[in-house]
């Protein structure tokens, strides 16, 4: 047996000891595809070291594979999620703040960091250029223990307005049969000379994209559009892809333009990339901010064809009311998260959001998460502990889970299958 493992089902449990082949008390209780390191074998058990506390597990509870995990960061107001699956690692907006890099540095890759290593993010993809979820990737960039292959954009950038830094304008539009465009698109944030006339948040981000860069850790940045195709591999002997659904761009006197809606922010939103991951038999769908206008868009532009429906979806914006039931039934998951947080005046999720996630669902128990209630409150401590919603997945089987408030290793998660 090889000197690693990964747990091959979820809540695989830890025992402290074997007696007569058999497990005696629970210590810990794994999440499926969490890495184990083999101490020692003992006929049908291994002496295993995960992270915390450590025992035996049955060999029946050990795989060779990974598989799919994905983790939905509670990074405030935002959005924020981190996908590793193979050799990959793949990183879709970062939030508003620090608590990305926060749980990549001191959580998830502290050992790599700590060992001197740097780790390496396959794809950053920014789903679009609002600040709850770009701005949690410039401490990313700037942090020198990280490198990236490739940044991916939908390619609209928010404009200062003279005299104004914090207003925002989106630079070119034209009309075409009664339809406004906006016809200025950036393709490769690196031609882009600094310092350029950008709004505070997004210099800081391209001066820190063009740090990086000079320093060699950043690889490519790219524009991205529907009918892209990210990644199709074969992992763990399974097609895992990941599909880029949207944005879309029409051509507009001979120039590539994006449909404007009634404001910059629609815009904006409506135009951020919409992807959609599969992993042998199962689906996930990550659809940025769209709105009501833009989902109205994409249903008409793919006609019959419906690539939305999945197993798990990401809520589009927070949960915001702007939505169709249209697009909600299309999309038609077993389970939904919704990541945003507190004080912040758009009220999200909304109780219509959250309801309709519920109602269009192809599942009789509908699972619906969200990213604030993942969120642990220690009231003897008066801290806060940002939590996150964990999905596994083997290929065939999918599990979702988050941990309890109150921490008992033995008894820590609260999971579900998808189906």
């Amino acid at each position: 047996m090889s000197n690693f493992k990964y747990a091959a089902v979820n809540e695989a449990v830890v025992y402290q000891n074997v007696v007569n082949d058999k497990g005696k008390k629970a210590v810990n209780r794994l999440l499926m595809g969490t890495y184990v390191e083999i101490l020692s074998e003992q006929g049908a058990w291994c002496e295993v070291k995960p992270f915390g506390t450590h025992g035996w597990m049955h060999k029946d509870s050990l795989a060779d594979t990974m598989g799919l995990k994905i983790f939905f960061l509670d990074v405030g107001q935002g959005d924020g999620v981190l996908i590793e699956i193979g050799k990959y690692r793949i990183l879709i907006d970062a939030g508003p703040n620090s608590s990305m890099h926060n749980y990549l540095t001191k959580w998830q890759y502290t050992y790599l960091l700590k060992a001197g290593h740097t780790v390496h993010i396959d794809y950053l993809i920014v789903s679009h250029f609002d600040t709850d979820h770009y701005r949690g990737c410039i401490r990313i960039l700037e942090n020198k223990g990280f490198t990236i292959g490739t940044v991916l954009h939908p390619g609209i950038l928010k404009f200062a307005e003279k005299g104004n830094p914090y207003d925002t304008g989106l630079g070119e539009t034209v009309k075409e049969n009664g339809v406004r465009y906006l016809t200025r698109i950036f393709d490769n944030l690196l031609t882009v000379k600094s310092p350029a006339p950008f709004n505070r948040d997004i210099t800081a981000f391209m001066n820190a994209l063009h740090g990086a860069h000079g320093e060699g850790r950043v690889q490519k940045v790219k524009r991205c559009a529907a009918g892209d195709v990210i990644i199709n591999r074969t992992i763990d002997g399974q097609t895992f892809r990941l599909d880029v659904l949207a944005p879309m761009l029409e051509t507009v006197g001979r120039k590539k333009a994006f449909v404007y809606w009634s404001d910059e922010g629609k815009t904006i939103n409506g135009h951020s990339i919409v992807l959609k991951l599969t992993f042998g038999s199962r689906t996930v769908l990550l659809g940025g901010d769209l709105n009501s206008a833009s989902q109205s868009y994409l249903i008409d532009a793919y006609g019959q064809n419906n690539p939305f429906e999945v197993d798990v979806a990401k809520s589009c914006h927070h949960g915001s009311s702007d939505f169709t039931e249209d697009f909600m039934q299309r999309v038609n998951p077993y389970a939904t998260v919704i990541s945003s947080g507190d004080n912040e005046g758009h009220a999200h999720p909304r109780a219509d959001a959250i309801g309709c996630a519920g109602k269009y669902s192809k599942s009789r128990r509908p699972l619906v998460y969200s990213t604030e209630l993942a969120r642990s409150t220690n009231l003897k401590k008066n801290t806060i502990l940002f939590g996150m919603i964990n999905l596994r997945s083997n290929g065939k089987d999918i599990f979702m889970s988050q941990m309890k408030e109150v921490k008992n290793t033995a008894d820590l998660w609260d999971s579900y299958e998808v189906q």
